[in-house]
């Protein structure tokens, strides 16, 4: 059996940002899936900080890997807060997408569920939420 192949400094910190990029994309595409990655890229890049930072060797590729998989955490997060939080609410506005026809029934159907957001938060004044786009 052969013994495991050294890798050089600049390979363990290029796997570790790598990783982290990685665990952004995913966040936008399945954030659950997002969050995973991300747990893993941050335990990555500590360990190459680790490994690199004992070898005397310059530390800004697992540094950034490190950063850049923190705000993939926050950001998967936040996301799969949101669409557990308004599950219910998120899936009422796609039914009634489905049979809106016309502009105005899809202005009716955004309202409608900027109405049941402002049910779910009752920090919001009621009729004061606005969504920038529709989702």
């Amino acid at each position: 059996m052969l013994p495991p192949a050294e890798t050089s400094g600049v390979e363990i910190g290029r796997r570790a940002l790598l990783l982290s990029i990685g665990a952004l994309a995913l966040t936008m595409l399945v954030p659950v899936m997002g969050l995973a990655l991300g747990v893993v890229a941050a335990v990555v890049s500590v360990r190459a900080w680790r490994a690199l930072s004992s070898r005397r060797m310059p530390i800004i590729m697992p540094i950034t890997g490190f950063l850049v998989s923190v705000v993939s955490i926050v950001l998967a997060a936040a996301v799969t807060w949101f669409q557990s939080y308004f599950g219910g609410e998120l899936t009422r506005y796609t039914e009634c997408m489905k049979g809106a026809g016309t502009t105005t029934s899809q202005q009716v159907c955004l309202s409608e569920l900027e109405r049941a957001m402002e049910r779910k938060l009752p920090f919001i004044p009621p009729n004061s939420l606005r969504l920038p786009f529709a989702p």
